[in-house]
């Protein structure tokens, strides 16, 4: 089977880009399919090729090919439940093209992610939850988790040596045509004649007034604080036997 790993990290117009990849109904079903709130799943009860058979079959179109996009979080939450590197495995059984898609103005991209874990609306039809307010610390904390999810995912394609194609939003967001072309391709389909997509931009004036901020308050602010992202250990009385004995394992990385 032809198939595309999209490697991305939240807020880098993955959703957008998705969608109109999605709309030619032969390119596959781009979304996080690797997250246990997407895939809905029983990996406990799922053999890892049974497990890795419904992701693809979920992220495929009728016409057998498939896509989805993967962040760092969803890799090592894979790798948690099975000790499998879900990459090198669909790299080893179908012809995959990996596409590596990133933002350049990472302020506005934590902006955009801290506000959507705020208030829940991570696309501009779902209801916000919540009203955004302004937290610097969370808006820096957003910046380092993205920074370093765009470091892992270069220093993982370095050191795998696997071919990619590289993206950024900003040079897609005039024209996306290259990458749902290049996607296209790979497939082996003709790209859609016309891109359509049902998805709104989600920026407006509150970004701006949030980026004049916090750039503001960086100045004085304690960065150190914002990158400290060590597990919150919830108060069961297992996971206190389990430090007590020392048996408490940590969690994967980039567990936000």
């Amino acid at each position: 089977m032809r198939g595309y790993l999209l490697l991305t990290e939240a807020r880098s117009g993955s959703n957008w880009l998705g969608s109109l990849i999605n709309g030619s109904g032969n390119m596959g079903r781009s979304s996080e399919w690797l997250s246990p709130k997407i895939h809905r799943l029983d990996a406990g009860s799922l053999s890892w090729e049974a497990f890795f058979d419904e992701i693809i079959r979920k992220s495929s179109s009728d016409n057998g090919n498939f896509g989805l996009k993967i962040f760092p979080n969803h890799l090592f939450v894979t790798r948690e439940k099975y000790g499998m590197d879900f990459i090198q495995y669909c790299l080893s059984v179908h012809d995959v093209a990996l596409i590596f898609l990133r933002r350049k103005d990472t302020l506005r991209q934590a902006i955009s992610y801290a506000r959507a874990r705020q208030t829940r609306s991570f696309a501009a039809h779902i209801e916000s939850k919540a009203e955004p307010q302004y937290n610097f610390d969370e808006i820096a904390k957003c910046f380092f988790y993205i920074r370093d999810s765009n470091s892992f995912w270069q220093s993982y394609l370095d050191l795998t040596g696997a071919k990619f194609t590289e993206f950024v939003y900003e040079d897609l967001v005039a024209s996306p045509t290259p990458f749902v072309t290049c996607i296209a391709e790979h497939l082996g389909v003709p790209p859609p004649g016309k891109l359509q997509t049902s998805m709104a931009v989600q920026r407006d004036d509150l970004t701006d007034k949030w980026v004049a901020r916090f750039n503001e308050d960086r100045r004085s602010a304690h960065l150190l604080d914002a990158y400290d992202r060590r597990e919150h250990i919830p108060g069961k009385i297992k996971n206190f036997y389990k430090l007590a004995t020392r048996s408490l394992e940590p969690r994967h990385p980039f567990a936000f």
